[in-house]
């Protein structure tokens, strides 16, 4: 089982969604492999089965918008990339285990 995101990593995902600012975002999908997306919006962030999750808002392969959901335990890294103020940047420490 994943550790749970740090009180400050979870502000930092609430301002995100605020702020409405775009993320890159690396977690652990269903499969247990390493997924990666780019330049998604945050839309919520809540409990649900007594797991947090993240929703948020990417395109597909065809320019579509679809709307998915990470267990925020499984959040590997995030960060804007853009040069607003508060900076935000995330990395959980064991994301090589």
């Amino acid at each position: 089982m994943n550790k749970p995101l740090s009180c400050g990593a979870e502000d930092m995902l609430e301002a995100v969604i605020v702020q409405k600012r775009r993320i890159n975002l690396v977690f652990y999908n269903d499969q247990g492999e390493v997924s990666k997306f780019p330049k998604v919006l945050p839309v919520d962030i809540g409990s649900q089965q007594g797991k947090e999750n993240l929703t948020f808002m990417t395109t597909d392969n065809l320019g579509g918008i679809i709307k998915l959901s990470v267990n925020t335990a499984d959040i590997l890294s995030f960060e804007a990339d853009d040069f607003k103020d508060p900076r935000i940047q995330y990395a959980k420490d064991d994301n090589l285990s």
